[in-house]
């Protein structure tokens, strides 16, 4: 399992923001970040049991209200095509921040 403090933390940062962005939910639907953000963890293909999280890699930035939405306490309140975009596009959107902000580095790139 890969557990990442500065990849949690990054989450916070000053130019971090909502990479969810859930239609009709997301108030930080704009280049600036008005609702704080968490790293939201992706529970799909069976990567973690209940009551874990799957590693830090799988996840996306989302502000609270979209953490809310996504997360559903393990329901999913998004048909699961919906959520299933949302899930991808986040994490897709999360690592290239990290990638263009020096959290992850990637050889050769």
């Amino acid at each position: 399992m890969i557990v990442s403090k500065k990849l949690r933390q990054s989450a916070g940062d000053p130019d971090a923001r909502c990479f969810l962005n859930i239609a009709g939910v997301c108030p930080d639907e704009t280049e600036s970040k008005s609702a704080g953000n968490v790293l939201c963890h992706i529970r799909f293909a069976n990567l973690a049991g209940g009551g874990q999280k799957p590693d830090d890699f799988c996840a996306t930035f989302g502000c609270g209200p979209c953490h809310t939405v996504f997360d559903g306490n393990g329901k999913s309140p998004l048909p699961e095509p919906e959520w299933l975009f949302y899930a991808m596009r986040g994490m897709v959107r999360t690592q290239r921040w990290w990638v263009e902000h020096g959290y992850l580095l990637v050889k050769g790139a």
